[in-house]
């Protein structure tokens, strides 16, 4: 007698279809599977993988197109290496030095070629904490290198006068601000004298005369241009051998008049107190841009030398340049001498930035077109 049983039935077919898929997997899925090597720390591989290689350790060297051997038990040689960081992109800017004196130049610049209107306006602005405009010079091109580099750059200079605080550089065109730089300001004490003056010195500070008007107005229209010449950024070299002063940079001077009434001035520069008949040499490379016999300074030369960056020397006996001579450093200028305004002889050397009065010691101490110094301190912001 024949016994049909549904579920040994059904049983038998499972295990039927389980090693079906179990010879299938074997013959055909795990050929295909790539082999690993399983090691725990500090495990070495068999001796059957392991042959001596070109790296000397014993351990089987793979080198691919040449490459350098890699280690195949060592993850760290055989993880890709480390990107490099992409180069940082976008304008650099440039102020310094970050840290200076009323009276002091200021050197700003900037490496990027930004377009638009109001571009070939950019000038650079000094703002104290209180947000008044205190000095202000225009940006020339300045050839770095000999692959053309060149980046925009301005003197400006601290006025004399003004207050120890925290303040700004702005970098800004006609209709809108490009970049806000910080800077320190600290604070700097002056001299305080009085100068009895005689009467024809009275008379030349205080007698209304439309020729003497005219001659500081004319001065000011060359000392307020910024032309695009340079002639020098390097350190300047004092005009006279001598190093006896009589008046320095700042000084609070109290004017006492024949008629016992006085005037406070500030002192523009620096005074050397030298014979008559003293040479006079430029401090720098430069152009004449003034060669003449004026009232209040007498025998006066003025030579350009960056753009809006003028030396003046004043009181001279003699003048030895001509308007638009080009000089170099050391040339004989003049003698020196009495002329003008002056109480003796002296040679009163000043220095002027974008028209504002400078310290002619800090141009001695820092050359302020120093292309390594400019490239050092370019950095984003």
């Amino acid at each position: 007698m024949k016994y049909n049983s549904p579920l040994i039935h059904t049983s038998q077919k499972k295990i039927l279809l389980k090693f079906f898929w179990l010879t299938f997997f074997c013959l055909f899925i795990l050929p295909l599977s790539p082999p690993r090597i399983i090691a725990g720390a500090g495990a070495e591989p068999s001796r059957e993988n392991t042959r001596q290689g070109e790296g000397g350790s014993g351990t089987a060297a793979f080198r691919g197109n040449g490459g350098p051997a890699i280690d195949p038990y060592d993850p760290v040689q055989i993880s890709p290496p480390p990107l490099s960081p992409a180069p940082e992109k976008g304008p650099r800017f440039a102020a310094f030095p970050e840290n200076l004196l009323p009276g002091e130049p200021l050197t700003v610049a900037y490496s990027d070629d930004f377009s638009g209107p109001g571009s070939k306006d950019f000038r650079a602005v000094l703002i104290d904490s209180g947000g008044r405009r205190l000095a202000k010079a225009a940006f020339f091109d300045f050839t770095l290198d000999e692959a053309g580099q060149t980046v925009k750059a301005a003197i400006l200079s601290v006025p004399r006068s003004a207050p120890g605080e925290p303040m700004t550089i702005r970098i800004e065109a006609a209709n809108r601000v490009i970049k806000d730089l910080p800077v320190l300001v600290g604070k700097r004490a002056f001299i305080s004298e009085t100068i009895a003056l005689d009467e024809k010195n009275t008379e030349i500070r205080t007698a209304p005369d439309p020729k003497k008007t005219g001659e500081a107005e004319q001065l000011w229209a060359i000392l307020s241009r910024t032309g695009p010449d340079i002639f020098s950024g390097a350190l300047f070299t004092p005009p006279v051998t001598s190093t006896r002063r009589t008046g320095f940079f700042g000084d609070r001077r109290v004017f006492q008049y024949v008629d016992g009434s006085s005037e406070t001035s500030i002192h523009t520069g620096i005074d050397y107190g030298v014979p008559k008949g003293a040479a006079v040499r430029a401090c720098a490379s430069g152009k004449v841009v003034l060669a003449r016999s004026r009232i209040v300074t007498g025998n006066s030369v003025v030579l350009e030398h960056l753009p809006g960056v003028y030396s003046l020397y004043y009181h001279l006996d003699s003048i030895e340049v001509s308007k638009g001579d080009i000089v170099d450093a050391g040339v004989l200028l003049g003698l020196s001498g009495a002329t003008g305004l002056a109480t003796g002889p002296h040679l009163h050397w000043e220095i002027r930035v974008s028209g504002e009065y400078s310290d002619p010691d800090a141009f001695m101490r820092r050359a302020v077109l120093d292309k390594d110094e400019i490239l050092s301190n370019l950095k984003l912001y």
